[in-house]
């Protein structure tokens, strides 16, 4: 579905990703890994059309997003919807208007239709009845899953997560992971950018480590668990036997 080949990109003077070639399958939970510094949210730029590579190609459903022209590009993003660390929810509007921020076209909706749109999706994220409230009103985990509501009010067919547990107590982090979870049952593909190894192992069906603005390995939890990477098998060394005593349970 989107696919990256061989693309380097350079910011002052500093190579940010390397050669960089992976596939994002559709329909899948694709988490990208590594650490700090990394390029995780850079791939992330990349997709959303917001860096162009100085070199290689950006494919998305075949379509080359670099040789994309404005409008194009601001066509591809209605198929991506984006949910940040941050969440970047504006504390002056409610989480209705938050929600319908992005939307396009707005006004070929009615009412009716955009309060119907706006319960939808909150049901979906479990939290009917909060479309009044603003930002300040709302936990850390209530936020993020506001967040989640608004990436999906255009339906789009790609879903990019940047470090969404982060921050996050263990039963507003599980609440995200299980909608993530849910958005897969449904059809989405989605793209997770975590550092957190209990987080990815629990709702991803394919992971990308990268290292250095490089790929280091990629694959099913097997495969990455059996990297014959120095650096993979270093950074997943504490999470090892977790991850065996899984893949076991799960066979």
């Amino acid at each position: 579905m989107i696919e990256l080949k061989n693309v380097t990109i350079e910011k002052n003077d500093k190579t940010i990703l390397n050669n960089v070639s992976l596939e994002i399958e559709k329909g899948k939970n694709t988490i990208i890994m590594g650490p700090s510094g990394a390029g995780k949210s850079s791939i992330l730029k990349v997709i959303l059309g917001l860096w162009m590579p100085d070199e290689g190609n950006v494919l998305f459903e075949g379509r080359d997003i670099c040789q994309m022209n404005d409008n194009e590009l601001l066509e591809l993003r209605k198929n991506i919807g984006m949910v940040f660390q941050g969440n970047a929810l504006f504390d002056s509007l409610t989480v209705a208007d938050n929600i319908l921020y992005f939307l396009p076209d707005k006004r070929k909706y009615s009412e009716a239709e955009l309060k119907k749109k706006i319960d939808e999706l909150l049901s979906f994220v479990n939290l009917s009845g909060a479309e009044n409230l603003y930002p300040e009103e709302l936990s850390g985990g209530m936020k993020k899953r506001v967040a989640i509501a608004r990436a999906l009010a255009f339906n789009p067919k790609v879903i990019l997560f940047d470090e969404p547990t982060t921050g996050l107590d263990p039963i507003n982090t599980a609440s995200v992971l299980e909608l993530i979870d849910k958005l897969k049952v449904k059809g989405s593909t989605s793209v997770i950018v975590t550092h957190i190894i209990d987080d990815a192992m629990e709702i991803g069906d394919k992971f990308i480590v990268i290292n250095r603005g490089e790929v280091a390995d990629s694959g099913n939890l097997q495969k990455i668990l059996n990297s014959s990477n120095s650096f993979v098998n270093q950074f997943f060394l504490k999470r090892k036997q977790l991850l065996s005593e899984r893949i076991s349970f799960g066979a």
